[in-house]
């Protein structure tokens, strides 16, 4: 659940915030950052089934493959903090790619864990809890990141960004065994 809290700050932070970042570190008008915003959804739909592929192909251990996708938000969330007020374009670009990850975290949380709970008639009760949580997330994103900015500045929101998504990483990867074995019981 926390994982998900996680995923929901960034995923619905970044996709809220972007537009007024843009707009404050790069001074370009509000009609181009809120334009930025339009690339987002878009980029999420191919990480989306990149995150798909990957899961089937590959990482069929729910938490190693989304600890690697909170990995790529990770990377993506570091380059946004080291090209920081250099270059709007990049910016809307590592911005894209740490949203569309957090889509794939959510689809691997929300939709393929609440099936491994079929055998005791809890799919929906899971997957209607877990899918609050990503709620709660966007909640603390809209106050949070405002309270962040506005006491410090935008390097401490994608700092925030950066340690949040190492913290999704880490907790997904220390949950791998405790999931391994929960996963023979079903």
């Amino acid at each position: 659940m926390l994982g998900i809290v996680l995923q929901g700050i960034l995923r619905d932070g970044v996709a809220t915030w972007m537009p007024s970042y843009i707009t404050e570190v790069y001074n370009l008008k509000n009609t181009i950052s809120i334009l930025s915003g339009v690339v987002l959804p878009i980029f999420g739909i191919i990480c989306i089934n990149f995150t798909s592929l990957l899961y089937r192909k590959k990482l069929k251990n729910p938490l190693t493959c989304a600890g690697t996708i909170f990995g790529i938000g990770a990377v993506a969330a570091l380059m946004l903090i080291l090209i920081f007020g250099k270059s709007a374009a990049l910016s809307v670009v590592f911005a894209a790619i740490l949203t569309g990850s957090m889509h794939g975290v959510n689809l691997i949380l929300i939709c393929m864990i609440p099936i491994y709970y079929k055998k005791y008639g809890l799919v929906s009760t899971v997957s209607g809890t877990l899918n609050a949580c990503t709620y709660v997330g966007s909640a603390l994103s809209a106050y949070g990141i405002a309270l962040i900015t506005e006491k410090l500045d935008w390097s401490y929101t994608l700092l925030s960004w950066f340690i949040t998504a190492v913290l999704g990483m880490i907790l997904c990867f220390s949950l791998i065994k405790k999931w391994k074995g929960f996963e023979q019981n079903t």
